[in-house]
C-alpha cells in the first residue's frame, strides 16, 4: 500500500514539471530581439551535406557558417530583414539570386536542397566535420561512422557488438557503456547492412540520456529511398583457411556462413520502404579446458559441438504526411536457435544447454514541425521477447572449485516471456542563443518466467581429493562439502514493472565563442523504496580568441553531471531486460520455491550417489539444512555515478582532429549481493564467532562505491582516399563491487573487499581505418589492444560463513603447513586462527591482449554508367538528424557503375597471436594460475580458429 500511495506524487511532479518546460519555451523565444536561421543542407535526395559553407549577404554585411557533420547549420543573431542566401559545396549548386527573410525574435526553420553540378560525374561526399565546433553535438572526442567508414567492421553482429563497445572505450563503474538503437535501449544489434550511421560518444553530458555518455553508442537505422536499389551479400567461414584453436592440439571441422540481402524504394509519390533480411549459420565448437572427473590427475583437452542459426527481419516505411510530418514504421524480428550452449571452460560437455530465442520489436516514429521555431518527435516500441532453453542432462550437478563442473546443469529448464513497452515524447526548439530540447520517456516491462532450476541438486566440493574420496559413486567414505537443492511448489513468476523519466537541456550560445549547456534529468521508478531521482547536467565549450570569420582551431571542454542506473534499466543488447533480479525473489521467496543448503555433509553407509538428488521431502530434516530465500533491501536505493571531466580538442591540421579528455567518476549506492544473516566472522583470527544462521537471506542491496580516473584521447582524421578512427584510454578503478551479483566476501564488512575493480583495465587502444587503393581497391585495418585484465585469488573455500567459496588466502610463512609459494608471495589457504593479513582484492593480472583484422575489397562495375548516389526520400519536415534522414550506405567501394559486385576477402587476428582470458584464480585448483580461456571482446574469435579467414561476395543494383 505504501508503494501505491507514492504513485500519485510521482505523477504530480511529472505534470508540474512538463508544464513548467512547456511554459519556459515560449517566454525564452519572446525575451530576444534577434533572428535566426536554422535547418539542414540536402542532397536532391535528402541526403545531407556536411561540410557545406552557407552565406547570408545584406548590404554590407556578411555572415557565414558551416554545416556539421549531420548536415544541421545554424546562424544566429541576425538583424531582421532579407538576406541573400549562398551554399557553397563540393558537387552542388543552389540556384542563384535566393533570399530568405529573418523575422525579428524568431528563429526560422530552412531546409536547403542543393542541385547536383552538371559537370560533376562522381559525387564523393564526406562523413565527418573538417574541424573543431563549439556545438556539444560536435565534441571532437566523438566519433561518426557511416559510408566507406562502416567497411573495417565486422558483419557478423556478434563481432560487430564487441568492436563497437571497444571503438566507444570503456565506460566508468561495472555497468559498461550502452547501445542505443534508433533512441532505444536493448533489443538486438541490426545487420550491419541495416546500419545506416553509428555515433559513439556525442554529446556525453546531455540530459537527454540516462547514461553515461563516454561508452555510448548510438545506431541509426536506413530509411527508404526514392529509387529502387538493393544489396546481395553471402559471408563464409571454414576450418580448412583457419589456424587452430590455441587451447586444444587438434581443432574439428567447423563452418560459418551467412546470406544478407536487403531492397530499397518508394511506395508513393510520399513514401518508400526498406527491408533487410539477413541469416548466418553456424557449426562451432566450444572448447574444455579443466580438470579431466575420470583422473583428476590429468588435464581434460575437449571439444563439443555448437551450431546455431540466427533469423533476422527488418523492414521499415517512411512517409512524408503532409510538408511538416514525417513517420516511420520500422519492425525487427530476430530468432536465435542453438544447442550445445553453456558448455566450454571448466563446464564439462553434460552441462549443455539447448536454446530458442525469439524476439520481435515494433517501432513507430512521427516527426512534426510545429512551427518554425519547434520540433516534435514521438517515437514508440514494443519488443515482445520469448526465450527458453533446458539441460540435456537433468542428474544433480557436480562441482570442484577452480576445476571442473559435470553432471547436469544447475539451470534445469527456464521459460521466459517479456513484453517491454517504451513511448517517446522529444521536443526541439530553437530560441536565438538558445537550442532547448525536453521530453519525456515511460517504460514498462511485463515478465512471466518458469523456471525448474535448482530442482536436480548440486554437489560442491572444495579440491579434487574430496571429490575423489566419492569414486565410483556411491561409496561409503564420500563426504561432498556441500548439496544444495531447490523445492518448487509454483514455478511461475511474474511480475510488473516501470520507470519514467523527464528531461530539460539547454544549448546557450553566450556568445560566438562560448556556449554553455545546462540540464536536468528527473526520474523514477518501482518496485524498490527509491522512487524519484534528480540527475543534473552541465557542461561548458570555450574557443580562446575566437574569429567568428573561421572555425576555431581549438575548443575547452568541461562537464558534469549525475547518471543513474535503474534496477529495471534493459539489459545488454540479446539479453531481455533487468526483470530477472526482481523475478528472482519471487521464485525464492520461501513459499513459491524453497532452497535447502547443506554444509558439511557427514559420510553415509550406503554413500552418496552423485548421479541422484537427495528426496525433496526429507530435505529440511537433514543435519546442518539451511533453508535459503532472496529479498531486496527495503532501503534499495538507484545507483547513482557522478562523472566530471575537463578535456581539449583541437584541429591539428586541415581534415584531422584530436582530443584528450580526464575524467573523474565516482560511484556511490552500487549494487551487489549480499547474505545479510550470514554469522559474525573476526578478520583478524580469520574465524567465524557467530552461531550459523537459521537462514541464508541473499539480499539485493546497493552499499557498494567505486572510484575511477580516466583519460582518454582521440584522433580523427577524413580525406577523400583515407579515413582514420582511434582512441587510447587509460583507466584506474577501485571498487567493492563488480555489479548485482557480486557477494562480498565478509559480509558484515563489504568495504574488505575495496581495491583494484575488475574494470580497470590500465590502458586500451582501438584504431579503425579505411583506405582507398589504387585500382579500387579498398583496405580497412582495424586494432585493437589491452593491458591485463585483474582477476582475483581466492582458496575454493567457504571459511567466512557466507555460504560463498569466495574467501581470499592470506600471507603466510613460506615453507609451513598449508602454505603455498605462488608469484603472489606465499599465500596460506588454511589460514583460520594465524592472525595473518589477507591478500587484496584482484591481486592477479591477466595477460595483455592485441588483435589484428584486415578486409581487402575490390569492386566490379557492371551495366550502363550512373551519374548520381541517391539516398532517402525527399523528406525535408523535421530536417537532418531531427527527421531521420540521411544518405544511403554503400556496403564497400563502389563504381559509377549501375551494377557492382564487390569481391571482399579478410582474416582476424592476422598475425595469429594467443589472446588468453585471465588465469584460473582458485588457489586449491590443480589450473590455479594457468589461462584455461581465450580471450573476450574484441579479442575473441567467432569461431574456433586463431586465425579466421573469411570471403565474402556483394552483389549491389
Amino acid at each position: 500500500m505504501r508503494r501505491m500511495q507514492r504513485l500519485p506524487s510521482l505523477r504530480s511532479a511529472i505534470g508540474i514539471l512538463m508544464l513548467f518546460f512547456m511554459a519556459l519555451v515560449p517566454c525564452t523565444i519572446s525575451a530576444q530581439a534577434t533572428g535566426g536561421l536554422r535547418g539542414s543542407v540536402l542532397d536532391p535526395s535528402s541526403a545531407v551535406i556536411p561540410g557545406a559553407t552557407i552565406t547570408l549577404t545584406k548590404g554590407g554585411e556578411v555572415r557565414k557558417t558551416t554545416s556539421g557533420s549531420d548536415g544541421v547549420y545554424t546562424l544566429r543573431d541576425l538583424e531582421p530583414g532579407s538576406y541573400r542566401i549562398a551554399v557553397t559545396a563540393p558537387g552542388f549548386v543552389l540556384p542563384p539570386n535566393a533570399m530568405v527573410a529573418i523575422a525579428s525574435g524568431h528563429t526560422r526553420q530552412l531546409n536547403l536542397t542543393l542541385s547536383i553540378a552538371v559537370e560533376q560525374e562522381n559525387v564523393q561526399v564526406s562523413g565527418q566535420s573538417s574541424g573543431v565546433s563549439l556545438s556539444p553535438d560536435e565534441n571532437s572526442g566523438a566519433i561518426i561512422l557511416k559510408g566507406d567508414d562502416l567497411d573495417a567492421l565486422s558483419d557478423d553482429p556478434d563481432e560487430l557488438q564487441n568492436e563497437l563497445q571497444a571503438l566507444a572505450g570503456p565506460a566508468a563503474g561495472p555497468n559498461g557503456g550502452q547501445i542505443y538503437i534508433d533512441g532505444f535501449t536493448g533489443g538486438q544489434l541490426p545487420p550491419k547492412s541495416s546500419i545506416r550511421e553509428i555515433r559513439v560518444n556525442q554529446n556525453p553530458f546531455s540530459a537527454e540520456f540516462d547514461s553515461i555518455g563516454y561508452g555510448r553508442v548510438e545506431i541509426l537505422t536506413k530509411p527508404g529511398s526514392d529509387k529502387f536499389s538493393g544489396h546481395i551479400a553471402s559471408l563464409g567461414v571454414d576450418s580448412a583457411l583457419n589456424t587452430n584453436n590455441a587451447l586444444v592440439p587438434n581443432t574439428p571441422e567447423y563452418h560459418l556462413y551467412f546470406l544478407q540481402s536487403d531492397v530499397t524504394g518508394p511506395l508513393t509519390k510520399h513514401s518508400s520502404y526498406f527491408i533487410s533480411i539477413f541469416g548466418m549459420r553456424r557449426q562451432v565448437q566450444n572448447i574444455i579446458d579443466a580438470t579431466d572427473p575420470s583422473n583428476v590427475a590429468t588435464q581434460l583437452l575437449a571439444t563439443n559441438p555448437n551450431p546455431s542459426s540466427i533469423l533476422d527481419i527488418n523492414p521499415r516505411i517512411d512517409f512524408q504526411i503532409g510538408a511538416n510530418n514525417t513517420f516511420s514504421i520500422r519492425d525487427a524480428f530476430h530468432r536465435n536457435v542453438a544447442s550445445g550452449n553453456g558448455v566450454g571452460n571448466l563446464n564439462l560437455a553434460s552441462q549443455a544447454l539447448n536454446a530458442i530465442n525469439y524476439e520481435n520489436a515494433l517501432q513507430i516514429s512521427d516527426t512534426i514541425v510545429v512551427n518554425p521555431h519547434l520540433i516534435n518527435e514521438t517515437h514508440f516500441q514494443w519488443r515482445r521477447i520469448r526465450n527458453s532453453q533446458y539441460a540435456v542432462v537433468t542428474t544433480p550437478t557436480q562441482t570442484v572449485q577452480g576445476a571442473f563442473t559435470t553432471g547436469g546443469n544447475y539451470a534445469g529448464t527456464n521459460t521466459d516471456h517479456q513484453d517491454v513497452m517504451e513511448l517517446q515524447n522529444y521536443s526541439t526548439a530553437t530560441a536565438g542563443k538558445h537550442t532547448i530540447r525536453f521530453g519525456a520517456r515511460l517504460r514498462s516491462y511485463r515478465d512471466a518466467n518458469v523456471t525448474t532450476s535448482g530442482e536436480n541438486g548440486q554437489y560442491n566440493f572444495q579440491n579434487t581429493s574430496q571429490y575423489e574420496a566419492c569414486l565410483p559413486s556411491p561409496n561409503p567414505g564420500c563426504a561432498p562439502d556441500q548439496y544444495q537443492a531447490v523445492v518448487i511448489r509454483n514455478s511461475l513468476a511474474r511480475a510488473l514493472l516501470f520507470d519514467a523519466a523527464l528531461f530539460y537541456q539547454d544549448d546557450w550560445r553566450v556568445k560566438p565563442g562560448l556556449t554553455f549547456s545546462y540540464g536536468v534529468r528527473y526520474e523514477g521508478q518501482n518496485r524498490i523504496r527509491d522512487h524519484a531521482d534528480f540527475a543534473p547536467r552541465l557542461a561548458v565549450a570555450w574557443a580562446p580568441h575566437f574569429d567568428s570569420k573561421k572555425p576555431p582551431k581549438t575548443v575547452l571542454r568541461a562537464g558534469y553531471g549525475w547518471f543513474y542506473s535503474r534496477f529495471t534499466m534493459p539489459g545488454q543488447l540479446g539479453s531481455g531486460t533487468g526483470t530477472p533480479y526482481v523475478i528472482q525473489t519471487i521464485h525464492q521467496n520461501g513459499v513459491n520455491q524453497q532452497s535447502y543448503v547443506i554444509n558439511d555433509l557427514q559420510p553415509q553407509p550406503g554413500g552418496y550417489d552423485l548421479d541422484a538428488s537427495l528426496p525433496a521431502s526429507t530435505l529440511q530434516s537433514y543435519p546442518g539444512s539451511t533453508p535459503a530465500i532472496d529479498t531486496i533491501d527495503p532501503h534499495f536505493h538507484a545507483a547513482l555515478n557522478m562523472q566530471g571531466g575537463v578535456g581539449i580538442d583541437r584541429t591539428l591540421w586541415k581534415n584531422t582532429t584530436a582530443n584528450v579528455t580526464y575524467l573523474f567518476t565516482r560511484g556511490v549506492h552500487q549494487y551487489f549481493t549480499n547474505v545479510v544473516t550470514a554469522p559474525a566472522f573476526d578478520v583478524d583470527t580469520y574465524t567465524i564467532t557467530g552461531p550459523p544462521p537459521t537462514v541464508y537471506n541473499n539480499q539485493f542491496q546497493s552499499g557498494g562505491i567505486f572510484n575511477e580516473s580516466q583519460i582518454t584521447a582521440t584522433f580523427g582524421t577524413h580525406y577523400k582516399k583515407l579515413g582514420i578512427n582511434a582512441n587510447y584510454a587509460f583507466s584506474d578503478a577501485k571498487s567493492n563491487t563488480s555489479g548485482v551479483t557480486y557477494v562480498p566476501s565478509v559480509a558484515q564488512n563489504p568495504g574488505l573487499d575495496y581495491g583494484r575493480a575488475s574494470f580497470s583495465i590500465h590502458n586500451r587502444l582501438f584504431l579503425l581505418a579505411t583506405y582507398t587503393a589504387p585500382h579500387g581497391i579498398t583496405i580497412a585495418p582495424l586494432l585493437a589492444a589491452q593491458s591485463g585484465t585483474p582477476y582475483n585469488i581466492t582458496i575454493g573455500d567457504d571459511l567466512t560463513g557466507n555460504n560463498q567459496y569466495n574467501a581470499r588466502p592470506t600471507y603466510g610463512t613460506c615453507g609451513t603447513p598449508d602454505v603455498v609459494s605462488t608469484p603472489f608471495g606465499c599465500l596460506d589457504e588454511n589460514p583460520a586462527g594465524k592472525n595473518e593479513r589477507m591478500i587484496p582484492y584482484n591481486v592477479g593480472t591477466g595477460p595483455v591482449n592485441v588483435a589484428f583484422h584486415m578486409r581487402i575489397s575490390k569492386s566490379i562495375g557492371i551495366g550502363p554508367h550512373i551519374k548520381t548516389q541517391t539516398g532517402g526520400p525527399n523528406m525535408q519536415a523535421g530536417g537532418g538528424a531531427l527527421s531521420g534522414n540521411q544518405q544511403q550506405i554503400k556496403l564497400d567501394a563502389s563504381v559509377p557503375r549501375r551494377y557492382n559486385l564487390t569481391f571482399i576477402a579478410g582474416a582476424l587476428n592476422v598475425f595469429n597471436i594467443d589472446n588468453r582470458g585471465t588465469p584460473n584464480g582458485t588457489l586449491k585448483s590443480p589450473l590455479f594460475g594457468q589461462s584455461v580461456t581465450l580471450a573476450s571482446g574484441p579479442f575473441g574469435m567467432p569461431s574456433p580458429g586463431n586465425r579466421v579467414v573469411f570471403l565474402q561476395a556483394l552483389f549491389s543494383f
